[in-house]
């Protein structure tokens, strides 16, 4: 609002239907005047909240930098007041954003609203604004995601490392911390990392630990992940761990252990014992399970 209508009870007291003529006709014929109504047509169809309104609209005014003067309008014209500033706030800083997320041990499969599919691997988050989808294909993704991309406009999931860009194909993004990796499996994807830009055509792989990139080229139709496996190709042993972690749901202590080696091979997500014997046999590294949570590591 402009210097006409910053008078911290200016709200409550259009509200309470004590403007005065002057400042009503003014006030209807900003071009913001039928937005408000809106949103107190909204508000006025939500129950009333449960606290104290009187003690939320003086601290909304007090992160304002607003004088605080004592009530003279009645406490509910004041806690619509509050709504209708809240519900302003949510309205400008977050436009309709969709998030999913999944959990430890937990996968899940969506389509977005292109119709384009997406399998989240454990305990990843991915998320997009809805209002732009048409025109702006845009996704954040962290943590590991397989997307089958339909045809449209330009789709471009943007990760803390790096961004991939496609048109139409499918590919396995992998976004973590100092680790980011992906996987084309049909089609072509444009990779843009810290300013360089490849691009990948299906059997292509690329990745990148600490900023040191590393190219490969695999035969599989689709991630090992999603059908209930996971595949690594000389990756750190620190990795895997992390994987399996956020498979199970456990917590290793690694004593003696060095968790830099490269390992080339796979776990299966159903079976703790069979993906700890898959995983260690192999690298000569012993196992204690101490309880459900917590597997020790050692040599002996």
């Amino acid at each position: 609002m402009n210097k006409d209508f910053t008078d911290d009870t200016f709200l409550a007291r259009w509200l309470d239907g004590k403007l005065s003529d002057v400042e009503l006709e003014a006030f209807e014929k900003r071009g913001d005047f039928h937005s408000y109504k809106k949103i107190v047509d909204t508000a006025n169809m939500l129950k009333a909240p449960a606290f104290d309104t009187e003690k939320a609209f003086k601290a909304l005014l007090k992160s304002r930098g607003a004088i605080i003067r004592k009530p003279a309008y009645s406490i509910w014209s004041y806690a619509v007041a509050a709504s209708v500033a809240i519900i302003m706030g949510i309205f400008f800083l977050f436009p309709s954003e969709i998030k999913f997320n999944s959990q430890l041990g937990e996968q899940l499969a969506f389509n977005l609203p292109d119709g384009s599919s997406v399998k989240l691997n454990a305990k990843s988050e991915l998320s997009f604004v809805k209002k732009t989808w048409k025109e702006k294909r845009d996704l954040n993704l962290n943590g590991e995601a397989y997307f089958k991309v339909n045809k449209g406009s330009k789709f471009t999931v943007h990760t803390n490392k790096g961004n991939v860009s496609v048109l139409g194909t499918e590919f396995n993004v992998f976004a973590r911390d100092n680790y980011f990796e992906v996987q084309c499996f049909e089609g072509r994807v444009k990779v843009d990392y810290m300013g360089s830009a490849v691009i990948l055509k299906a059997g292509d792989a690329i990745r990148y630990i600490n900023d040191n990139e590393e190219l490969w080229t695999f035969t599989q139709q689709s991630p090992a992940w999603v059908k209930g496996e996971s595949t690594f190709k000389n990756l750190p042993l620190k990795e895997v761990v992390l994987a399996l972690e956020r498979h199970y749901k456990i917590h290793f202590e690694a004593k003696g252990v060095d968790l830099s080696q490269r390992f080339t091979g796979s776990f299966t997500h159903d079976n703790l014992k069979l993906a700890l014997k898959s995983v260690f046999y192999p690298m000569d590294i012993k196992y204690k399970i101490k309880d459900k949570n917590q597997v020790l590591l050692f040599r002996k």
